[in-house]
């Protein structure tokens, strides 16, 4: 009987995520997993199950990463709300080398992927995208009055998946900064 193979979860899934990030869902097959992870066929079935299973536990792994990212970035308390949320899109869309900015992110890579034929990562996908959208919120109640944090908060997330689109069309990140600076103005403009 062969013994079972011996791997680190945590690398194995990150090469995962690698995949599923470079070739999105349907583009990755079991092959390119296999590869990517460096393990057998029944090593994968027996931890992972299948290929559905594996892309629900990557998308959780990279939603935990976006998840300490805002801890660290805009729910830090150091700056000011626009402060914050500057630091933070700052963090996720300039300072990444161009081939990674160029994935864009996972999470809105799936909604776009699976955006009318997938219910189940679509909702998955929404609820981890959501701490992003109520930090938004939570740093503009510095600045502005609930209704009004709401408002603003909604409208910097679009605004967010829109730059994450662009980043994979290649946008220059001169401009990207400029139009991050400019969305900003906009809503400084707006305090009372």
């Amino acid at each position: 009987m062969a013994r079972p193979q011996v791997f680190n979860q945590q690398q194995v899934i990150a090469k995962a995520v690698e995949c599923f990030w470079l070739k999105g869902y349907s583009e990755t097959s079991l092959a390119d997993l296999l590869n990517a992870m460096s393990i057998s066929r029944s090593t994968f079935y027996n931890n992972f199950g299948d290929k559905r299973q594996l892309f629900r536990l990557c998308l959780q792994t990279y939603g935990q990463q976006t998840q300490q990212i805002i801890a660290m970035t805009l729910l830090s308390n150091k700056l000011s709300g626009l402060e914050s949320i500057r630091q933070f899109l700052h963090f996720v869309l300039l300072v990444p080398p161009e081939d990674l900015s160029s994935r864009g992110c996972l999470l809105v890579n799936t909604l776009a992927e699976t955006a009318r034929v997938d219910d189940e990562f679509n909702e998955l996908v929404k609820q981890l995208m959501q701490p992003v959208k109520l930090a938004f919120i939570q740093q503009l109640q510095q600045e502005f009055d609930h209704a009004a944090s709401i408002k603003h908060g909604e409208w910097l997330f679009s605004q967010l998946l829109g730059w994450r689109l662009q980043t994979q069309l290649g946008i220059e990140k001169n401009i990207l900064e400029e139009q991050i600076n400019w969305s900003l103005l906009q809503l400084k403009q707006q305090i009372k």
